[in-house]
């Protein structure tokens, strides 16, 4: 599979994506956050929704692929397969949050090669995702890349530790 078919199926599957799952998404969201500590907690909840939601109408609006190599279908199944492994709740807020993640990542990792987190998102300690040139650095991705809860592995991100 070429990027712009992976554009294609994400764009043709986001027409699926109603007002009710995006509501029931955010819903999912701001539960997962709700003992982040308060200095985090609107970063992780609201902020965190509101990159999703705009990513999402971004890959809805996307046009052509200039690049259109070919995607690593192994990497791109193992993503997907993540999504669902960490969903495994049968609560519709969840499913909606799965079905989103399910087009928003990919097209963040595949289709514009960003981060899964905005740029200069504040993480513990006070650290942020920074870009520099064309490359992006995150502060946790090689603490967070072997755990089962984060989907490090897929972003593009380089640990921040590479700056030094």
């Amino acid at each position: 599979m070429n990027r712009s078919e992976l554009l294609s199926e994400l764009k043709k599957e986001a027409r699926y994506i109603s007002n009710e799952d995006l509501s029931l998404a955010r819903t999912a969201v701001m539960e997962a956050a709700k003992h982040v500590p308060k200095p985090y907690k609107k970063i992780y909840s609201s902020d965190y929704f509101t990159f999703l939601y705009e990513s999402f109408l971004r890959l809805k609006r996307h046009g052509e692929v200039l690049d259109d190599e070919e995607i690593n279908v192994m990497d791109y199944n193992s993503l997907l397969d993540s999504i669902k492994d960490k969903s495994t709740s049968p609560d519709r807020k969840r499913e909606a949050f799965t079905r989103l993640s399910s087009l928003v990542l990919p097209y963040l990792v595949f289709i514009v090669r960003e981060p899964l987190h905005p740029v200069g998102m504040l993480f513990p300690g006070g650290a942020k995702i920074i870009q520099k040139d064309s490359h992006y650095y995150c502060p946790v991705k090689d603490k967070q890349a072997e755990t089962n809860i984060s989907f490090c592995e897929f972003c593009i991100c380089k640990d921040s530790s590479e700056l030094e």
